[in-house]
């Protein structure tokens, strides 16, 4: 264990700089560079936060709907793709579709917050 300021809070903190002190200060044309930086330290920041509970959350979910038991989530989510893609899954769409939703609404909590309120 470390001592604070964690890694999450030095990733908002370098965030939080690059956004609001560095960005005003660099040339116009690479301001966006600053701001894509700025938004990789946040996601990181919440990606430490969110700890292992998402992918465990995938896990449970993408095994439920395979219909077998899964150890990975990345070949979970690889092979769950690949059957839906064939459509070997589609006579189960209205069962997979708010299921995934829910993936999907992880995925966003992490990678851009707020993004389903507008």
């Amino acid at each position: 264990m470390q001592d604070r300021p964690s890694a999450a809070e030095l990733l908002d903190s370098v965030a939080e700089y690059l956004f609001a002190e560095l960005r005003p200060e660099v040339p116009r044309e690479q301001r966006f560079k600053v701001l894509v930086a700025a938004n990789v330290c946040a996601v990181v920041a919440r990606e430490i936060r969110a700890g292992e509970e998402p992918d465990a959350e995938d896990l449970a979910l993408f095994g439920e709907l395979l219909g077998e038991q899964v150890d990975d989530v990345h070949r979970a989510a690889a092979e769950l793709s690949q059957r839906m893609r064939s459509g070997e899954l589609d006579d189960r769409i209205d069962e997979l579709a708010p299921r995934l939703t829910e993936h999907v609404r992880r995925k966003l909590e992490i990678a851009r917050p707020g993004y389903e309120e507008g």
